[in-house]
């Protein structure tokens, strides 16, 4: 088997296990899968982790800035956001940044940075002011976007400032063609949602990349805003397949994260006021799913990435 071939193959693993179904809400069951297949039919073909782990090294490296966004809430029952988006946002701007060297900058609405920054310490990526992220690594900023009118201006004024090479969502709600914004049931959501999209349109008006990443069809890049598309049973866990690709194409399995590693951001989630998205509860899930279901598959996304790259291993028996 050819190494590219090699590398094919784990891509599919990551993808098969990344998209199976085990959500609580009868509103996400017969949804991924068929999402996924679209989005492979719209992409030429899979795997759609490997795709979109490929974009970010062609296009990203030392001291390029790639912008992360996420945030899904509810004033009234997820008022910091949500456990899926923080940790898949956490997980994948350390792995950017360990194997490019790029400057991960994150973005999500004011009243949910605390809940984004503390789950990102518990990845290991530090929290510093965006002038000192920029020069010190394995440091990130958490930076607030806005809701009003002010939303277009501030997207310019980012992408001005910061110039990023890459822009990168994770669970974060798109607007429909009249600009509204629903949850997975189909709910408008607050009026006070970040208008994240503006710093989309505003990196496509520039030609600047983008991946979008999200579970349900309601997030950004469904709507092919994104240059490239992964749909996952959480988005979550379709940040942790590109992690996972990431590891495989530059030989380093180290940059997968843990299962311990997992369940310290979900615990510094929950800590910090986020929900399970699903139930709306103060419990240590993610989209109605249990923590140790997050762990599992992280372990099982490291073991596909470490013995998929072993060549030439031979049984003496």
């Amino acid at each position: 088997m050819t190494e590219p071939q090699q590398l094919d193959l784990i891509g599919r693993h990551i993808d098969r296990l990344v998209t199976v179904e085990a959500r609580i809400s009868p509103t996400s069951r017969n949804v991924i899968v068929q999402l996924y297949e679209a989005a492979c039919a719209a992409q030429g073909g899979g795997p759609l982790s490997m795709l979109a782990a490929r974009q970010i090294l062609q296009h990203l490296g030392p001291g390029k800035v790639v912008f992360l966004t996420t945030g899904a809430g509810d004033p009234r029952y997820l008022p910091a956001g949500e456990t899926d988006g923080p940790p898949g946002v956490a997980a994948l701007a350390l792995a950017i940044h360990a194997a490019t060297g790029a400057v991960p900058l994150l973005f999500t609405e004011e009243p949910f940075r605390e809940n984004l920054a503390a789950t990102t310490l518990a990845a290991g990526l530090g929290i510093r002011p965006p002038q000192h992220a920029l020069e010190i690594g394995y440091t990130t900023a958490v930076l607030p976007l806005a809701h009003d009118e002010w939303a277009e201006q501030q997207a310019v004024s980012y992408l001005d400032m910061f110039k990023p090479a890459m822009v990168i969502s994770i669970e974060k709600l798109g607007p429909n063609k009249h600009g509204i914004a629903h949850t997975s049931t189909g709910t408008p959501t607050a009026a006070d949602r970040a208008r994240a999209e503006c710093l989309f349109d505003e990196a496509a008006k520039r030609g600047i990349p983008s991946l979008g990443v999200g579970d349900n069809g309601n997030e950004l890049g469904f709507g092919l805003i994104a240059d490239a598309l992964l749909p996952a049973n959480t988005s979550n866990w379709g940040a942790y397949a590109v992690e996972a690709a990431l590891a495989a194409l530059v030989g380093k399995p180290e940059l997968m994260h843990s299962a311990d590693i997992e369940r310290r951001m979900i615990e510094a989630c929950v800590a910090t006021h986020g929900v399970d998205g699903s139930t709306g509860r103060h419990t240590l899930q993610v989209d109605g799913m249990p923590a140790d279901v997050s762990c599992a598959v992280v372990t099982m996304l490291g073991c596909i990435v470490r013995n998929g790259l072993v060549s030439g291993f031979k049984r003496a028996f």
